[in-house]
Order: C-alpha cells, then structure tokens, then sequence
C-alpha cells in the first residue's frame, strides 16, 4: 500500500497547524499582538507567510524534508564530518569567518543545517547507485595530483634568453634559492629564495602553465624555463606530499556517487505522489506542484 504523507500531519509540530486547526475548529484563534487598533493572530501571521513566494517555498520544505527525514538517516557524525571537510578547504579561523559572511550564513548552525539538508536530498538523489573500490582507486589514479601537494621555487625573469642562461648555471651546481635572491623579478619570493609553499593540482589561484609543469616535476628537480603571461619562470620541487587513498576514499565515493545521481526535481516529483493535502489553507503553497 502506498505511504501517503498527509501535509496536516506532516505540519503538525509547527504553530502553523494550530492556527488552521483553530479555524476548522471553530476555537478562537491565538493571539500574538494585542493593540487598541485590532489584534494579530496565528491565523493572521500564516496568511500573511502563506501568501508570500518565501512563505510557499518553506512550507514546501518542511513538507519535503519532513519526508526525506522520515526515509533516510544522517547522523551528526555525517554533518560534522563534512563540516571539517569545509574548514580544511577554505584554511585558517579567517577565512572560514569569511567564507561564513560569503555564503550568508548568520553562524556554524546555519552552515549545519544547510549540510544536513544536502544530505538528505544526496541520500535520497544517490539511492541504489553502487560504486566499487576499483572505481574509487581508478579516480585516484587519475586524479592523483588533486591528492598531492609540492613544493615549489621559482625565479622568473622577463624574457627567456635571461631564463637559459639562469638554467645553464643551475646545470653547472650553482644553488637556486641564491639565484632567486639575486635574479627574480618576483621581489616577495625572492626574499625566501623564491619558495611558494605548497601547492596541488587543485589549487584555483596559481597560473594553471605553471601549476601543470610543476606537478610533473620530481622532489628535486628542476623545470626548463616555462612561459606564462608573468614571464619566464624555472621551477623547483623541494618537498612532496601525498595524500593516502585511504584518507579520501570516502570523498572520492561520493563524488563517483553524484555523477550517478538523479536530478533533484525527480525526487521531488515521486515525493509529491505522496503528499495529499488535508487543510485547504496549504493548497496555495502546492497549488503549482503536481500531487497525488
């Protein structure tokens, strides 16, 4: 028999059915706001939400999420698990504020409950899918310089007779970080002997020339001189990290899983085949929706 999710019900726990129930009822409804001029009620405040396009869209959500939560599982483990995820990409205390303000949310809550609310709809979009360890060992494979980090020097210089020459004395034993010092026109790195740090083949800021050339490179090894639109750079690679299969085996499943994902509005429309409306009152939030 097919579980039909009745949107009274569904409602329930929100003051927003007992404003409805009070009109079916015929009870007087609550007051929120008394005044000399005329009273405001629950029943005043949902047709005033319900007949605003922000008001249908909530309503639709917890309509919606009240049935993924029902169907699917996700632990706070999951959430919290994503949430650091989120922390080691966008770096330091500063910048996860920031990327806090860029995003909108008023605080790690906010954040929370949008993750929470992804997974729901991940679960639910991915359901069936399989992916094998040979899948998730195949896309590491492939995608092995998203998992490694190196790092890199470099002196750039202006035009590339400057950069043969540079490379000619590196051949003959002469030491880069003095080089870079002396010769690069990058002033910042050429106080720290033309260091850069880490980078990985996931990096967005870095001349995506340059970042190509540098992945290829060996610890220790230095590049031929590599045009980009900055000039002419030599690069060297003094450390590499990599990171274990083992450690984003988990990550690499779900992206594997996503590209087999159903569009979201597929799942929308198989969850609204078991919505049936009770209280006429919600019937405007649904009224574009195709129901049962």
């Amino acid at each position: 028999m097919k579980n039909v999710i009745k949107i009274a019900a569904v409602l329930s726990l929100l003051f927003l059915l007992g404003a409805c129930s009070s009109q079916t009822s015929g009870e007087e409804p609550e007051l929120l706001v008394k005044t000399q001029y005329g009273n405001i009620s629950k029943v005043d405040l949902f047709k005033e939400v319900a007949s605003t396009e922000r008001g249908k869209e909530l309503i639709q959500k917890l309509v919606y999420m009240q049935i993924l939560k029902g169907k699917y599982e996700v632990s706070d483990e999951e959430v919290n698990q994503r949430l650091d995820e989120i922390k080691d990409q966008v770096g330091g205390k500063d910048e996860y504020t920031m990327f806090l303000q860029k995003q909108g949310f008023k605080n790690e809550e906010e954040l929370k409950g949008h993750i929470e609310q992804s997974l729901y709809f991940f679960k639910a979009t991915t359901e069936g899918v399989k992916v094998t360890d040979k899948q998730i060992k195949d896309y590491y494979e492939q995608h092995k310089d998203q998992y490694t980090e190196v790092r890199t020097s470099h002196i750039l210089v202006d035009d590339e007779s400057t950069a043969k020459e540079i490379e000619q004395e590196l051949e003959k034993g002469a030491d880069f970080a003095e080089l870079a010092k002396n010769q690069s026109t990058d002033q910042v790195s050429a106080a720290e002997g033309g260091d850069l740090g880490y980078l990985s083949g996931a990096s967005q800021e870095m001349d995506p020339t340059f970042l190509a050339a540098a992945m290829k490179l060996k610890k220790g090894e230095v590049s031929e001189p590599i045009k980009t639109v900055f000039g002419y750079h030599l690069i060297k690679v003094t450390d590499i990290k990599e990171t274990p299969l083992s450690q984003v085996k988990d990550q690499i499943k779900q992206t594997l899983m996503s590209k087999e994902a159903k569009p979201v509005q597929e799942i929308l429309n198989s969850l609204n085949k078991e919505i049936e409306i009770e209280e006429d009152v919600f019937k405007e939030a649904f009224k574009d929706v195709e129901l049962k």
